[in-house]
Parts: C-alpha cells; structure tokens; sequence
C-alpha cells in the first residue's frame, strides 16, 4: 500500500492560477522562468523542474495578502505510491529590502576596485539570474566558478535547463567547502531565498546555505534515477544535521518510493521515527511516512496506530493531508478486514470532497458486500 497526497494545481508553461486559503496570484512565464502576480506584488524566479525548488526574488511590492495553499488534482488508484507535486502550504517569501537586488550588484567605481574579477562576474551572473536571463548567466557564472556561490548557482542553472550530469559537478564543486555557500549572498544582503519541494508532501524556504545545495544534488540524482547514490548522500548529509527534519524528510520519501520491500530501510525509518513527537506539520509528515514503513514491514496494526495518533493534532495541518491519512486509514481497515472502520473513514472522506482518490468507488464496494 503507498501513501499518496496530491493537489489540484500545478505550475505549467503559461498562465497558472494558484489557488489557496489566501488571496489566489497568478503564474506567467515557462516552466522554471516565471513572473507571479499576487497580492503581496510581483516576483521573479528561476525554477528547477520536476523539484519544486526555484529561485525568487521580489520585484514589486505592494498591499499585505494571505499566502497560497495548493489543492489536489488527478489521482490514481489506493495502492499505488507515485511522485506526487508537493501539497504543503508554503511559507512567504521574505519581503525584499527596498533597494532591489539587482541595484545592490551595481557597483560603484571605487567599490569595483576592491572587487576581484570572480566577484564582478558572479555580480553580472546573478543580476541576469534575476531577470531571467539565464544564457547570458551562464558564461558570468563560469568566469565566477572558483566561488563556491557560483558553482551553486550555475549547478541550479543547468538543473533548471536538465543538465543533469554537468548540475552534478557543480554541486559536488561547491559542497567541496560547504561553509563557503551563501557567502556572496551574505556579504551583499541579497534577499533571495531558496523554496523547495523536500518531498511531495513537503515544501519549505531557505536562504542560500549548503543544505539547499545538499538537497538539490539529491533531487539532481533522482532526476537520473540515481536513488542509491541519493540516499548515500542523504546519509552523510545527516551525520552533518543530524536532528533536520528536512533531511531526515527526503530521505524517507525517496526510500519509500524506491525501496519498499527493503526491510532493512523499513526497520531504519521506524528506529529514525522512533522517540518521534506530533510537534508541527514536519513531524506530521514523519510519522505518516513512520505509518507506511509499518505497513510495508506487514505491521498494519501499528501503521493503523501511528495514523490514528497523527489525525489527533489537526491545528496547522492542511486540511489535505488530514484527509490523506483518514484515507489511508480506511485503506489499512480494509486491508485487514475491518470493513465497517474503513467505511466510517472512507464517509468522512468523501463528505469533505466526493472525488478524492477512488473513495466514492471503495464505498459501493464496501456497501456491495
């Protein structure tokens, strides 16, 4: 049995209207170079398809508004586990200073004399990266590539054009001194952040820092379907943060989706779980993970429990995720042959959204018998 969270509305070459709790914005632009519209004002971003994980930046600013929660969309049947677009409501963007970015790299004459010509070409690199211009970034940021900001950088250039091989080299360049990345953006009070999809059920914002290198090389190797190689690299990414929910987060979803028979995994995401509180949303995902490496190690009952213990915390939990584990619950009931549970969770599902999954037909068959 998989475990599946989808959302109504993703990000697609043209013209995408979010939708959310908040107020909705719109998307315009192709896949992995887009301009949003939306309450707060306009932004820009580079984005790195098939990851979630984009560079923005604020343009325009304006009027206070409510941030945007995706919806789920196409589903598949209950057993099938899929690599879903991420569901988590984002966190905003951090507003930029009121000077952009883009006039803070253009420096002066007396300030370019202190300059040296790596910093001067990672300043163009990133100035087109910020309009979108990323043919003419390229060759900057290779001229900047003794940096390690501008081999981060460039790495998410080609991840967002699927040079995947050449995206590798870049990382692995820069995570050669990990605590150097982020420097350039630091030393001139950028305000870009980083926004990546950790997993399908997870999405959070960081600043430009070693880990958002760390966890875009992993989402690079599954993008070549280099699972082994990602999971390795998650594992001495832990023994470096060790307590990261985020890590510890991509690391269970891409065992989950690549290892499901492998005990050994099974029985290693339930020992990392283990002393597990339902603190906040990232714990929530955890233990919903906790609950599949159950069932997956044929322990239902403890999958059951985990879930039922997880639904009791509804507070900051998006109303999609509550209804992924109430249906998959339902699953586990059935599974096991307590059908009259798993009708009870599959009405209350479908109360709340009639197409949900393939809830309306496990309700005619569970009435059928």
């Amino acid at each position: 049995m998989g475990f599946r969270f989808f959302k109504r509305v993703k990000l697609l070459p043209g013209v995408t209207l979010n939708l959310g709790k908040g107020v909705p914005s719109v998307s315009v632009g192709p896949r992995g170079a887009k301009a949003t519209i939306g309450a707060k004002g306009i932004s820009s971003s580079l984005g790195i398809p098939g990851t979630g994980a984009s560079y923005q930046k604020k343009l325009v600013s304006w009027g206070s508004g409510g941030k945007t929660t995706s919806s789920r969309g196409t589903t598949k049947t209950a057993s099938t586990r899929t690599s879903r677009p991420a569901s988590a409501p984002a966190a905003p963007m951090p507003q930029s200073n009121a000077q952009s970015d883009y006039e803070k790299l253009n420096f002066g004459f007396f300030a370019k004399l202190t300059l040296s010509k790596e910093e001067k070409a990672m300043a163009k690199g990133v100035q087109a990266c910020l309009i979108n211009d990323f043919a003419s970034a390229e060759p900057f940021l290779k001229q900047a590539l003794p940096l390690p900001d501008a081999a981060f950088t460039l790495g998410t250039v080609y991840l967002n054009t699927q040079r995947y091989e050449e995206a590798e080299k870049l990382f692995a360049l820069a995570e050669q001194t990990p605590n150097r990345i982020g420097e350039f953006y630091q030393k001139y009070a950028l305000g870009m952040t980083f926004h990546l999809a950790i997993s399908p059920f997870y999405e959070a914002d960081f600043p430009p820092c070693v880990l958002v290198s760390y966890l875009s090389h992993v989402e690079m190797l599954q993008q070549l379907r280099r699972c082994s190689d990602a999971c390795k690299l998650l594992l001495d990414v832990q023994k470096r943060f060790p307590d990261n929910l985020d890590v510890i987060i991509s690391l269970a979803d891409i065992v989950l989706e690549n290892e499901p028979d492998n005990e050994e995994w099974m029985n290693a995401l339930v020992n990392m779980t283990k002393n597990l509180e339902n603190d906040s949303y990232a714990h929530a995902v955890l233990l919903m993970y906790k609950a599949e490496a159950f069932d997956n190690l044929g322990m239902t009952d403890a999958a059951i429990t985990t879930l039922t213990n997880t639904m009791r915390k509804k507070a900051d939990r998006p109303k999609e995720f509550l209804l992924e584990l109430q249906f998959q619950r339902g699953v586990l009931y059935q599974k096991c042959g307590k059908n009259a549970q798993a009708l009870k969770d599959f009405n209350a599902v479908y109360v709340e959204d009639p197409t949900y999954a393939n809830v309306a037909q496990l309700i005619k068959e569970l009435n059928a018998n």
